[in-house]
């Protein structure tokens, strides 16, 4: 059923306020909690579980035709992609088979506190232009809740390796100064093979097709432990990305994420001082997954005519993003570098 969250006091629209954790007026400033069941969040098998779909609440939708992502917007529709900041945008109907999100987790930090982490991060970093927190322009930023894939399973590997073991021999070399010996180490190769097995729990996979994913990564960790069932009033006031990245398609990342972490762990289980040759075979069982929402501002700045993007984890406060490079305190300090090299040679004679 579609839902119309409105002040009991006044009838204006409500919005969810991060630091109230509940929905707030922003006409006449009352609230109303938000009463969150502690109910277990579940996994659901990848395969065979039935699936609730639509977002329970009423939406319109946009679509980016650059950058190809699709936001709901509440009643409200935007004018720009809040991702890539194009205005070519085009309204559309709300995908009625959208695998509905089941947990999310709520925005800790508002927008003031979202501005003052960017400013902050905007004056780190020696090599950034002296005037960048001066001169820049905050184009935009968004709190959007974006949606992610979380995977668990179980793994089985066995390996087969080489393993290496040093010893060391004793040779006769000759030299300027006559023959002299020295210890020269050789590597005895054996066959060696192994088995392990793990579990691998919320394997974290983004399903935008409107964030960048390397700045995704960077943002993390959230602490998933605080995820909250769905409500549609957690949303209210703010945006919501569909998935771009189907459940099948994230499962495919999600594997090459697992198996590559249990070829390294096969790597640290090989023995001897060394290896070559490693071939990990892994099995993957009781595949569950969970459709969640968790929160990020999503924000562009310019400077001298140039964009440049950041994401800021709506949970934690971590920020990462671009900006620019100032060549000019790079030269500096190459140049200071060569210089002391330069004093050091010369003073040693």
């Amino acid at each position: 059923m579609a839902q119309d969250f409105k002040c009991q006091s006044c009838a204006a629209p409500l919005r969810f306020d991060p630091d109230e954790r509940g929905l707030t007026c922003e006409y006449c400033g009352s609230t109303e909690v938000i009463k969150v069941e502690r109910e277990a969040i579940l996994e659901h098998d990848i395969f065979s579980a039935p699936r609730a779909t639509g977002w329970d609440v009423d939406t319109k939708a946009i679509t980016c035709d650059s950058c190809g992502a699709t936001t709901t917007v509440g009643r409200k529709l935007a004018g720009s992609c809040a991702f890539c900041g194009s205005n070519f945008v085009r309204e559309m109907a709300p995908n009625p088979d959208l695998i509905r999100p089941e947990s999310l987790i709520p925005f800790h930090i508002d927008e003031d506190r979202a501005l003052r982490l960017y400013r902050n991060w905007l004056g780190k970093g020696f090599f950034r232009p002296s005037d960048l927190k001066k001169i820049s322009h905050l184009r935009d930023i968004r709190g959007i809740y974006t949606p992610f894939w979380t995977y668990d399973c179980g793994a089985r590997s066995s390996w087969t390796a080489m393993s290496g073991y040093y010893y060391y021999e004793t040779q006769r070399v000759k030299t300027s100064n006559g023959w002299q010996t020295k210890q020269v180490r050789k590597t005895r190769w054996v066959p060696s093979s192994g088995k392990r097995q793990g579990f691998y729990n919320d394997t974290l996979i983004p399903a935008s097709r409107g964030i960048d994913r390397e700045l995704a990564g960077k943002i993390y960790p959230y602490h998933l432990q605080h995820l909250v069932p769905y409500k549609p009033e957690f949303l209210a006031g703010w945006l919501a990305e569909e998935y771009g990245i189907p459940l099948a398609e994230g499962w495919v990342m999600a594997q090459r994420e697992v198996r590559s972490s249990e070829y390294s762990r096969c790597s640290t289980d090989v023995p001897g001082d060394t290896h070559r040759a490693l071939s990990v075979h892994t099995n993957l069982s009781n595949i569950t997954y969970k459709h969640i929402l968790l929160p990020v501002w999503v924000a562009a700045y310019q400077y001298k005519k140039k964009t440049y993007h950041f994401l800021i984890n709506g949970q934690t406060g971590e920020v990462q993003g671009h900006a620019p490079i100032s060549w000019l305190k790079v030269a500096a300090v190459v140049l200071a570098v060569v210089s002391a090299f330069a004093a050091i040679w010369y003073f040693s004679g």
